[in-house]
């Protein structure tokens, strides 16, 4: 009897609750210390990571607000679709392994969408990501803070590369948009817009 090939895992559907937040080169990143809601703050080294990121060549995905990208480094390696805001600072996020090619599962979410044309790399994407998870009152994390220097390059001749700085805040585990609320706070007294 022959072997059964090992089953292929479903894409995860995560709903990310987050913010983004465009900061100066030379802005100070903001301490969370002396919020209520916080009880320690945990720095993990700089991380790298590229993402490129796929689209037809009429940009039938950008035009409906969906992003594709296949991203290495980090802790979320993998293929991501990101589909349009489901409510305030929300976003469903479809998530499959790292493949060298778009999954069959991940171009299933589009099909409507792309139909039969071709998806292709339409930009790339680097980003040098300090990351500090935040703990509330429970000792559990609720809520991720990135500050990210980002470059970008669209993938055609005439492109010219452009870099900037953004930070972002994104509720994890049992975060409550409150939480949310509160660190943003911070981010925007620290000259965050």
């Amino acid at each position: 009897m022959g072997k059964m090939a090992a089953a292929k895992p479903k894409p995860s559907r995560p709903t990310e609750v987050e913010r983004k937040f465009d900061v100066l080169d030379t802005t100070v990143s903001p301490s969370f210390e002396g919020l209520a809601v916080v009880t320690r703050v945990q720095h993990s080294p700089t991380q790298t990571l590229e993402a490129v990121y796929y689209d037809t060549a009429d940009y039938d995905l950008a035009a409906r607000k969906i992003t594709l990208r296949r991203r290495t480094g980090g802790t979320d390696a993998g293929w991501h679709i990101k589909l349009p805001a489901a409510g305030a600072n929300t976003r469903t996020e479809v998530r499959a392994p790292l493949e060298d090619s778009v999954p069959d599962e991940i171009r299933d979410v589009v099909a409507a969408i792309v139909r039969d044309r071709p998806l292709a790399a339409v930009a790339r994407i680097s980003t040098q990501r300090s990351v500090a998870l935040i703990f509330g009152a429970d000792g559990a994390p609720v809520a991720e803070f990135c500050d990210d220097s980002v470059t970008a390059s669209a993938l055609r001749p005439d492109s010219e590369p452009q870099a900037w700085r953004e930070w972002e805040l994104e509720l994890v585990g049992d975060g409550a948009p409150e939480v949310l609320e509160r660190l943003a706070n911070r981010l925007l007294d620290a000259g965050a817009v």
